[in-house]
């Protein structure tokens, strides 16, 4: 048997570490280093490096390049300044502990993390090989929240995701940021539905809108970037890229005036048949030529010739005209007496109804139905209130009840998981902030900070043992309370949760709103707090921002102070 102990490993006296495979759990790589006796405050330095090169040759040229104590210590100096940089965009201080951690570290890293590597590399899901890659979506909301503190990367991202836009305006669903290949994603594995999502290419316009708010960058609109594959057609600029997705839209729609769903809309596993239609996306419509009709607006006013700013102008009333049909659509045919439906099938028969036995009320439905402004303030107040009533499990909102219980192709991926997992019915963490949003929207803001806090990672350190995930980091999804494992936390990093989280808690809960126009303030204090403070940089400015608390016929007082 071994003769080793806690306080001395039997390995730290072998002449080296055994190498073997793992044969189940996490594989972990150790070095034994020998330091020798180290005395009473004496230190020893070594360097371990990794790293990674384009071939072998190139690895080896590396490798045997002098990296030493020094040379380790700078790339630390280094890397802690990047960092300083990118978190000092925007800092906070609350009363409220977790809330300055999330807010401050937290979010803002996991987002930056996620953005770079975790939808092309994670533990949990390869994004690597000819038929993977990262995803239009998710890449869109990522970058739409790190365009504050990273523009470059930013630009870099969207015009990355224009390259992957076919000549109809629709979007390919991942493609491979190193080859720029793009592929259609599981769609393919049915060939009998749609080979495209009804939601890819909307994210695209909210994003570039979010790009425009954050840096007022408007030349950005007039590069030229091919569509896919690029030898289809001549390179456009992106502003034409916007229109294109936007009336591919407009013209795919089914028998209600809503959008088709494709293959899916954003709950990835909901694969209903060729001619169903999605609530959601219509809601996404929405909101996507709300923000595009702003920005046309806004260019009409920039200096240049009369008319091209008359041109922006038309092109905006006539997206505002869209708007106003698809509202009256969604509110003609999707509302259920107390929520909003949330797709029709290919029949015409409505998903998301009281009258179905599952399934009958949908989460995103009603959040989207408020952030798109499509909901009239009754039923805005009237959605919500459903939400809070069937959906809040106290530890997140789940997708929809009642989840589905077997397995049913005509549904889709959806029903291959266990009752209160993932999308069937589970708490999928990436829609609590659509809704926490719409809570806002919807002047509810008290309960929206209650959904912030019952989410947060950085309060959970306490309770780890049934978390089961990082105390800093969103996880993709908590299983709901329809499963025996309910409150567990699972795939961690692997989510656009953070992203919007950020941006719902910075600029809808604190209020610190980036708009093409300037940075508003207007903020919504919890019963519990009497006011906080923040710095935030903004286009070349710093704004040093203090709310208090006042009066009862003022709630709420703002200061800001521009450097």
């Amino acid at each position: 048997g071994s003769t080793g102990s806690w306080s001395a490993p039997e390995a730290l006296s072998a002449p080296e570490l055994p190498s073997r495979d793992a044969e189940r759990g996490d594989p972990v790589m150790a070095f034994l280093l020998r330091l020798g006796r180290l005395e009473k405050n004496q230190a020893a330095t070594t360097v371990l490096r990794l790293g990674f090169a384009p071939g072998l040759k190139a690895a080896e040229q590396e490798a045997r390049a002098p990296f030493g104590p020094e040379e380790a210590r700078k790339s630390f100096a280094d890397l802690n300044e990047d960092w300083k940089r990118y978190l000092s965009i925007l800092t906070v201080e609350t009363p409220d502990r977790d809330v300055n951690s999330i807010v401050n570290i937290h979010a803002p890293r996991q987002t930056r993390v996620t953005t770079q590597w975790s939808r092309y590399l994670s533990q949990y899901q390869l994004g690597y090989g000819k038929d993977r890659g990262i995803g239009v979506r998710d890449t869109a909301q990522d970058l739409a929240a790190t365009a504050c503190a990273d523009p470059r990367l930013a630009a870099e991202l969207l015009t990355s995701l224009l390259a992957v836009q076919r000549p109809d305006g629709s979007a390919y669903h991942q493609f491979n940021p190193l080859s720029g290949e793009a592929s259609e994603g599981d769609s393919l594995e049915y060939p009998d539905r749609y080979h495209w999502y009804s939601d890819d290419h909307l994210w695209i316009v909210l994003a570039a809108a979010e790009y425009l708010k954050e840096t007022g960058g408007a030349s950005f609109l007039e590069r030229t970037i091919p569509l896919y594959p690029a030898s289809s057609e001549e390179p456009v600029d992106v502003l034409e890229h916007l229109d294109r997705a936007l009336d591919f839209t407009e013209e795919h729609k089914g028998r209600h005036g809503l959008p088709l769903l494709g293959f899916a809309d954003w709950t990835d596993p909901f694969n209903l048949p060729v001619g169903a239609e999605s609530v959601f996306t219509a809601c996404l419509y929405g909101a996507a030529l709300r923000e595009h009709a702003a920005v046309l607006r806004w260019l009409a006013k920039r200096p240049e010739v009369e008319a091209e700013a008359a041109r922006r102008i038309s092109r905006a009333e006539e997206l505002d005209r869209r708007y106003r049909s698809m509202s009256d659509a969604v509110n003609g045919c999707a509302w259920d007496g107390a929520w909003y439906v949330s797709y029709f099938d290919e029949n015409g028969e409505a998903v998301g109804s009281a009258r179905n036995d599952v399934a009958s009320i949908f989460l995103n439905a009603q959040s989207w139905a408020v952030l798109s402004g499509f909901a009239p303030a009754d039923r805005a107040a009237t959605c919500m209130k459903a939400v809070r009533e069937r959906l809040d499990t106290g530890k997140g909102l789940k997708l929809f009840y009642p989840p589905y219980r077997g397995y049913d192709r005509r549904v889709g991926g959806v029903t291959t998981y266990p009752p209160g997992a993932k999308e069937n019915g589970g708490i999928f963490m990436h829609a609590n902030p659509w809704a926490m949003i719409a809570s806002i929207l919807a002047d509810d803001a008290e309960t929206a900070w209650r959904w912030f806090r019952q989410t947060n990672p950085a309060a959970r350190n306490d309770v780890i043992e049934s978390w089961e995930s990082e105390p800093y980091v969103y996880p993709q999804n908590v299983l709901g309370n329809d499963h025996p494992l309910f409150g567990v936390a699972r795939n961690s990093w692997l989510t656009g949760t953070a992203g919007w989280m950020y941006r719902a808690s910075t600029q809808r809960l604190l209020g610190i709103r980036p708009e093409v126009e300037g940075l508003r303030v207007d903020p919504r204090l919890p019963p519990d707090w009497e006011g906080f403070s923040a710095e935030r940089k903004f286009r070349g400015a710093v704004y040093r921002i203090r709310v208090s608390r006042a009066a009862a016929e003022s709630p709420q007082a703002v200061t800001v102070d521009g450097v």
